[in-house]
C-alpha cells in the first residue's frame, strides 16, 4: 500500500509534542532545550528543528489545542446559557485534558508570556469569568477568579502522578508510547467542583461596620 504523503511527518510530529510535554512537565519549559528534546528523542537537532523551528513553536502547539478546547466550551456555553456548575464541570475538563502543558507554564514567565501573545490568554480568561459570574459586579468577577484559580490549581495537583525516573512501567501500555496524561479521580472532581461552587456561592462578609 502506498504511503500517505505527510502521514510520516505527521506522526513524527505528534511524538515531538508528546515529549515536549513530559520534559516540561518535569524540568520546567525554560529548563528543557531543544537539545534535550532531541537527545530524549533520538533524533538530530536538525530533524527536530525541521518539525519546530524554535520552542516556542512547540509551546504554542502544545497550547493551542486547550485554548481552542476552552473557546469552543464557552461558545457552546453561551449558546446553551449553562448554570455555574456546568460551567465549573467543563472547565474543568477542559483543563484537565490539557495534560501536562499547564504544569509546565504556570509558574514560568517565559511560557506564560507566549500565551500571552500568541493566545490572547487575557481575553479568553476574561470571557470564561464573565460567563460564570453573569455580572460585572466587581465582587462577583473577584469570585470567578478565586474559583478559576482553585479549579487550575487542583488540576495541577495531579502532576504528583506522573510517572517518575525508575517508577514501574505501566504494563498496559503498548512500548514506546508516551504515557497517558494523568486525570483526576471521581472524588478529586467531585470535590474540586465542591470547592468552586463554595467560592461562588459563599455569603458577603460584613463591611465590620457598627451602626
Amino acid at each position: 500500500m502506498a504511503r500517505i504523503a505527510g502521514s510520516t511527518a505527521g506522526v513524527t510530529r505528534q511524538r515531538i509534542l508528546d515529549a515536549a510535554s513530559v520534559l516540561f512537565a518535569e524540568h520546567g519549559y525554560a529548563g528543557t532545550s531543544m537539545r534535550d528534546l532531541a537527545q530524549h528523542l533520538g533524533m538530530t537537532s536538525a530533524a527536530l528543528y525541521y518539525h519546530f523551528p524554535a520552542k516556542e513553536e512547540l509551546l504554542s502547539a502544545l497550547v493551542g489545542p486547550v485554548v481552542d478546547a476552552l473557546d469552543q466550551f464557552a461558545d457552546q456555553a453561551e449558546d446553551a446559557e449553562f448554570n455555574q456548575e456546568k460551567l465549573v464541570r467543563g472547565i474543568i475538563a477542559a483543563l484537565e485534558n490539557s495534560g501536562r502543558t499547564l504544569q509546565a507554564i504556570a509558574t514560568e514567565p517565559a511560557a506564560l508570556r507566549i500565551l500571552v501573545d500568541r493566545h490572547d490568554l487575557g481575553r479568553r480568561l476574561a470571557r470564561l469569568e464573565r460567563l460564570i459570574a453573569g455580572t460585572d459586579d466587581p465582587e462577583m468577577m473577584l469570585r470567578c477568579r478565586c474559583a478559576l484559580g482553585a479549579i487550575r490549581i487542583g488540576v495541577m495537583s495531579i502532576r504528583a502522578r506522573v510517572p517518575r525516573p525508575g517508577a514501574s512501567a505501566d504494563t498496559t501500555r503498548e512500548p514506546g508510547l508516551t504515557p497517558s496524561p494523568p486525570r483526576l479521580t471521581y472524588v478529586e472532581r467531585e470535590l474540586l467542583v465542591s470547592i468552586a461552587l463554595a467560592v461562588l456561592s459563599a455569603p458577603a462578609p460584613s463591611d465590620g461596620r457598627t451602626e
